[in-house]
């Protein structure tokens, strides 16, 4: 940098190198810019300490979107043991946990689902799975404390 502020050739091209690569060692910077390990290293120090490099930053891969719809679905179930019936949900992807209840429901699913239409759709193949009987769904409007 030159002496009145601003960047001069080098330092843009330092910088350049970092957008790009923002993890390049001091070795690989200081052969893509044509100085010495030292002088790369110098010259960071100084554009951290005068506020041009105010970080480093890491870009994350785009990841599966989160389910937009969770439910409690409540089930009555027609056979006994209900766990015979329950079994069958437990390779299911939508089926978060699945809770065997004593009381007017038998079994209690959490659910994730990417839309309405999936979530109907997952509600109708319970259905059709033998033994199962009524179903109540409750879309979870939000969460207010999160166990663990």
């Amino acid at each position: 940098m030159r002496n009145d502020g601003e960047l001069d050739a080098i330092d843009r091209k330092l910088l350049a190198l970092l957008q790009v690569d923002a993890r390049a060692s001091f070795t690989a910077l200081a052969r893509d810019a044509g100085l010495s390990r030292t002088a790369i290293q110098e010259r960071m120090a100084r554009l951290e300490r005068e506020g041009v490099i105010l970080g480093y930053s890491v870009r994350l891969a785009d990841r599966p979107k989160a389910p937009a719809i969770r439910a409690m679905l409540s089930l009555r179930i027609r056979t006994r043991p209900c766990a015979t019936v329950l079994d069958r949900f437990r390779s299911w992807p939508e089926i978060v946990a699945c809770y065997s209840l004593a009381g007017p429901v038998d079994a209690m699913l959490l659910v994730e689902t990417e839309d309405a239409a999936a979530l109907s759709g997952l509600v109708d193949r319970l259905s059709a799975v033998p033994g199962v009987g009524e179903i109540e769904t409750a879309p979870i409007l939000a969460e207010s404390v999160r166990a663990g």
